[in-house]
Order: C-alpha cells, then structure tokens, then sequence
C-alpha cells in the first residue's frame, strides 16, 4: 500500500529525503522510517553556505542527530560545560566572508581562528554526531546562576504527555523553574477528540479548556508527566516546580508563534505575566 503512494506521490524517483531548519520530532523520523523512508538532517546556516552537518549515508548515521560535519571542514564545540554542551562553531571553504559593510556584526560572528559562531547550543558525540539542544539566546539563567536549556526539558514533556500542544519553560532570574501548557485543540479552540478520549480514560469529565482548566484528575494526570521529567533532570535547577495551564493554544495571530511556528519566548512572557508572576508570587499555586 506504501508503495502505491509513494509511487502516485513520485516519491519513489527519490534517492535522498532530506530535511533542515527546523528539527523533527523522533516519531516523525520512525513513521518515514518504518514506510522506507529515511529522513536525512541537514543542518548549517546561510553563512556558512547551506549544510554543515548531514546524516547522509556512508557517515555513522543516527537519524536523531544533525551527523557528522562535511569533509574539508573543521567543527567544535565552544566553550562546553560539563555535559559537553556549548555553542556550535566551524569552519572552512565554506563559510563566508563576512557581513557586507557591517565589521562589527563580522567580527561578532567569526573568530580570531576563523571559526563562525552559529549561536546554537549543542554537543558531539563520541561518533562524531551532533545534537542540537537549543539557541544560546534561549537560554534560562536561573537567580542561582545557573544555565539551563529550555528546548530538551519542553521536548520531554511534549513527548510524554501526547494532550499537550505546546509548554514554554521560563525561570530567568527566578529560583526555580515554571511552564505554561497548551492543549490541543481545532481551529476553533475545541478539545481534539484525542484529549477527550484521553480525559475520559483517567476518569475526567472535562469537555473543554475551562473545564480540564479547573479539573482536578487532568492536573493530577499532567503533573505525572511533570514528575517523571523532573526525576530525570541531571539538577535541582532543572526541576520544574509550578506550570499553568492556559486557555487557547499559541498561534502565528495570536502573536506567539513566529511564521515557522517557532516560539516566541518574550512575547509570551509579556503576555502571560501576571499568570507567570502568581506562580512565583503565590505559594498556594
């Protein structure tokens, strides 16, 4: 039957399926695999000539990571902390001069050895693999002074707990870690018959936002979620402590999504701050 459509689809003319950009979800990558399509990573920046990194066969390939850096090119990883993770930097033919009529951006971004600095976070692994863990600007100092990376903590949940749609992790200057969660609904902000089905089977009457808002089952159910996380996290200053639910999901018009459906993390702080004030402010949250 797959085949048939990837035939109709002219699917089966293709010898290589890549994507970039943007990262995609594990089950994603395992449905393409399982239908024999491979979904091979691309990752690199316009100044750096497109690819930097490929998992395109004849390298060590695992399909959850960026691969391995092109031949002819040098990578590292800047400055790493003691699980390896820092900025991701490289070098080469590849890469660009500079910014046109803009030395300051250029000397910003390249380095006295050459090396282009991305702005991304991630780590190497010992086949020379790379993961992506998120963008240096993304990251949460916490009042402690610690560093955390938001983007693995909300993968996890999302991974989890399939009735959320969207969490944001913040905590910036605060002493613990909170979140704000979405659920998923339709176009016009019902509930997806997935999450009432789910609802249903932990005993929940909720049939809307409101309603799986104010539901004690649904927290419970959902606090799971966060407790298997948060016994997992490799530090305190990586627990998530207090999340809220809100009553809509993000959106590109809701001003809390970019085009590309990439989070905006201030937009949404500006938004939701008193919500966000009550968890830290309220000890009864």
């Amino acid at each position: 039957m797959f085949n048939k459509i990837k035939k109709a689809l002219g699917l089966h003319e293709c010898t290589v399926f890549a994507f970039g950009a943007a990262p995609l979800k594990k089950q994603t990558l395992e449905f393409f695999k399982s239908i024999g399509i491979v979904l091979h990573n691309f990752y690199g920046m316009s100044e750096s000539t497109g690819p930097q990194f490929t998992n395109l066969e004849g390298t060590p390939i695992e399909l959850n990571t960026a691969g391995v850096t092109l031949p002819g090119t040098d990578s590292i990883i800047f400055n790493p902390d003691k699980d390896g993770v820092g900025e991701i930097c490289y070098r080469g033919r590849n890469r660009f001069m500079g910014y046109y009529k803009n030395q300051a951006a250029t000397l910003e971004t390249i380095d006295s050895e050459g090396f282009l600095h991305s702005g991304d976070l991630g780590r190497i692994n010992e086949r020379g693999n790379l993961s992506i863990t998120g963008r240096i600007k993304e990251l949460i100092v916490t009042a402690g002074g610690e560093n955390v990376a938001p983007i693995p903590i909300e993968d996890a949940i999302l991974h989890l707990c399939k009735i959320i749609s969207t969490v944001v992790v913040m905590g910036d200057g605060k002493q613990f870690l909170s979140a704000l969660i979405t659920l998923k609904t339709d176009a016009d902000g019902n509930l997806l018959k997935e999450v009432t089905d789910v609802l249903k089977e932990i005993g929940s009457d909720a049939s809307n936002i409101v309603e799986a808002i104010n539901c004690d089952k649904t927290k419970l159910f959902i606090q799971t979620t966060f407790d298997e996380v948060n016994s997992k996290a490799i530090s305190r200053a990586q627990l998530v402590r207090k999340w809220a639910m809100l009553p809509k999901e993000f959106s590109f018009d809701g001003g809390e999504l970019t085009p590309t459906m990439k989070i905006k993390r201030k937009v949404v702080a500006q938004k939701y701050a008193k919500i966000i004030e009550k968890m830290y402010s309220d000890p009864k949250f």
